[in-house]
């Protein structure tokens, strides 16, 4: 019997930066993302990350997140989260930090790996915008394992630990075969060092045929993908109304899940309230927020089929769809 998935949230932009989510850090400075901040970064800029790091997840978020019944934080961090990588600063004490709020709290912490050297995707959110060179340079790889290695070391016998996700979003330009590669190192190392019971958690990349037979359940205990969810970037999202796209949540999104689930367990690693749509416009108010709740119900009962579920994001300076404490304030998340 399908028991229940974990309900969990994203703890983004705190040691990954995200311009959108946190655009006042950014303020009267020229940086694109986190990589360009800390490059430019004065001596009192630098002082204000710590500030911005030290407020932004605190223990009493930890503490609300459990009161409403959330059992996992999927917490993104980058190949620089010990300190080697400059002009990135170190932010394993954070994740120190992270653990034993966890541990306190009975949340599960699934660390993610967001950002790692050369870039996986040329966003923003893997440290470093513009191309995506981990692929090209064998010792990107290299340094990376390494750095899946340390964090298994690490935290791979905390209680507090659900897994390890080995690779946010890699481009669908990735090769395969580097990728395969890389994620059959990882689950060896993940395996030696970790728990028997943590989770090793690989991505989709959005295309999750491309990975049915890859890490097989037969042969690799505890492994799942990781597939996100949005209606709001393809030109499909903005083109068609509102109506439409929640009729596709309704109908698409179990199917899918249902596919991905015959080949491994599924984990929604990402996924919001934020709605694409070519007539948005026209909802406000009460109608804007029962679409809104319509949304996250559709959603909710098509995760059904996961083994868990991680809303982008906890939250975002100015609130709204992305930020799952809004959400729950406005009542949109039951």
């Amino acid at each position: 019997m399908q028991q229940k998935p974990l309900k969990g949230v994203n703890l983004g932009g705190w040691l990954v930066l995200e311009k959108w989510i946190t655009p006042s850090l950014f303020a009267d400075t020229t940086a694109v993302d986190e990589y360009t901040f800390c490059k430019q970064a004065s001596k009192r800029e630098l002082t204000r990350l710590q500030h911005f790091r030290d407020s932004f997840i605190t223990k009493q978020d930890f503490v609300w997140l459990a009161a409403q019944g959330i059992q996992a934080v999927r917490l993104p961090i980058g190949y620089w989260v010990f300190g080697d990588a400059a002009p990135y600063q170190p932010t394993s004490d954070y994740v120190n930090s992270a653990f034993a709020w966890a541990n306190e709290t009975g949340i599960k912490i699934l660390l993610d790996l967001h950002g790692v050297p050369g870039s996986q995707n040329g966003k923003d959110h893997s440290g470093q915008k513009g191309t995506v060179a981990w692929s090209q340079n064998t010792d990107d790889v290299s340094r990376t394992l390494r750095v899946v290695r340390r964090l298994a070391e690490r935290y791979g016998r905390n209680q507090a630990l659900l897994g390890i996700s080995l690779l946010n979003e890699p481009a669908r330009l990735l090769p395969k075969a580097t990728l395969r590669t890389y994620y059959e190192t990882a689950y060896d190392i993940l395996r030696e060092h970790c728990r028997k019971d943590a989770w090793i958690v690989f991505s989709d990349g959005f295309a999750p045929r491309r990975w049915r037979t890859e890490l097989s359940r037969k042969t690799h205990t505890h492994t799942y993908i990781d597939t996100h969810h949005y209606q709001v970037f393809s030109p499909l999202d903005k083109r068609l109304s509102v109506r439409l796209n929640l009729l596709r949540t309704h109908w698409q999104l179990p199917r899918k899940l249902a596919r991905m689930n015959r080949h491994h367990p599924v984990v929604v690693g990402e996924w919001s309230l934020t709605l694409g749509g070519s007539n948005l416009a026209k909802y406000s108010g009460d109608k804007r927020r029962a679409l809104l709740k319509e949304y996250a119900r559709l959603q909710l009962k098509a995760y059904q089929r996961s083994a868990a579920w991680f809303f982008w994001t906890y939250r975002t300076e100015h609130g709204g769809s992305w930020s799952f404490r809004d959400c729950v304030m406005q009542g949109l998340l039951d």
